[in-house]
């Protein structure tokens, strides 16, 4: 807003177009009868310009607040679009940043690596090039160990005790933690397609032990290595940016991740068998430096955080929708074996040894407290007797 600064010699005339006129040879006629001359009144007005200068500063600051540049957030994932995580991003966080906020907040949504991938996102979030990110509860352990909880296998029996901790008291521990152990402010643990299972190229696989010979593709996490070593494969760390082709010429046999990215990157084209062994629960953490997030105005950090909690409360509906989708692809495309109680039981016993190996990197006690919440007590017999607890 432009504020015309009235110099004294105009005021006069100015100010006469309020009052009616008065000529300026007969003066002005005060309280008492005494009459004020020129050099009264320009006193007066002279004495009026502050007051004048305050309330231009005032209505100046109104209109330029009413007319804010808008707080811009840049939110990238490096996930494809046939995964729910970046529908989240480029269908829900970007949309309903801006409704909720009326606009005040700009948004920019990234998907697919355009800006960053996995790791990287933490990477440049901390640096102030991205302000809202993705990356996968194994990728995560590159800056702590607060997530490693959620890598261990068995920690979770079904998708349904896994929603009801995560949407819970595990939920919201993990947050607090990530903000005083990694420098994070959480919007939303959501889960990214389920279980991993064992796929291969090789043979329909119904135990651990007929995995002998097979090279699985692991990421580079100890307590996947460990566990698809301690099952009978061999662990071999692979590119997942280079999987299919390394299926193709077969430097791999099989990889363990869940059933609907095998439909989603068609990776039943070079790997026809599928084991539902489950073990591993594949979580995406949506996250925020928590520094840019302590900058950010009040009523924005309630916008942010009102969105992460919807995207969490409806993340595991929504990729239960997904999965159903994909793996629907699968029909005709696969041979999926669903190993029987007893043989489970056998893939159950790999977990002790992967637990076991990375120790130092999950408290023990929220993780007893998980397991007994899902009436796990099998499970906690044989980690305490292997040490893992």
């Amino acid at each position: 807003m432009n504020v015309d600064i009235i110099h004294p010699a105009q005021y006069s005339r100015r100010v006469r177009l309020i009052g009616p006129p008065a000529r300026p040879e007969q003066g002005v006629q005060q309280p008492g009868g005494a009459v004020a001359g020129r050099d009264d009144v320009m006193k007066q007005l002279k004495a009026l310009l502050p007051v004048v200068a305050l309330a231009a500063l005032v209505i100046a600051g109104v209109d330029d607040a009413g007319a804010q540049q808008p707080v811009r957030l840049t939110a990238a994932t490096g996930i494809a679009p046939t995964v729910p995580t970046a529908w989240w991003f480029s269908d829900y966080i970007g949309p309903k940043l801006k409704e909720y906020s009326s606009g005040r907040i700009a948004p920019n949504v990234q998907i697919n690596g355009t800006l960053c991938n996995e790791h990287k996102c933490v990477e440049q979030a901390r640096l102030g090039q991205i302000d809202i990110g993705s990356v996968s509860g194994g990728n995560i352990g590159s800056f702590g160990h607060t997530f490693d909880i959620l890598n261990l296998p068995y920690i979770f029996k079904d998708d349904a005790a896994a929603e009801k901790l995560i949407t819970g008291w595990l939920g919201e521990e993990l947050k607090k933690r990530a903000e005083k152990e990694m420098g994070l402010h959480v919007l939303a643990i959501i889960p990214s397609y389920s279980f991993r299972n064992i796929d291969n190229s090789r043979r329909e696989i119904r135990v651990p032990g007929d995995m002998a010979g097979i090279k699985f593709r692991v990421t580079k996490t100890e307590v996947e290595l460990t566990l698809i070593n301690t099952w009978g494969g061999t662990a071999v760390p692979y590119d997942w940016g280079q999987l299919y082709e390394g299926l193709q010429t077969k430097v791999v046999d099989g990889m363990y991740i869940p059933d609907a990215y095998v439909a989603a990157q068609k990776f039943y084209e070079v790997a026809p068998y599928i084991t539902r062994t489950g073990g591993g629960w594949n979580a995406h953490i949506i996250f925020m430096d928590l520094k840019r997030y302590q900058q950010l105005p009040d009523w924005a950090r309630q916008v942010v955080d009102r969105v992460g909690k919807e995207v969490e409360a409806r993340g595991f509906a929504v990729d239960a929708e997904w999965m159903a989708k994909y793996t629907k692809q699968l029909e005709g495309k696969v041979k999926v074996y669903t190993p029987t109680a007893s043989e489970l039981s056998l893939w159950y016993a790999g977990a002790p040894p992967a637990w076991r190996a990375v120790k130092n990197t999950y408290d023990p006690a929220l993780a007893r407290r998980a397991l007994q919440d899902q009436g796990q007590q099998e499970l906690i017999a044989k980690l305490e007797r292997a040490g893992a607890l």
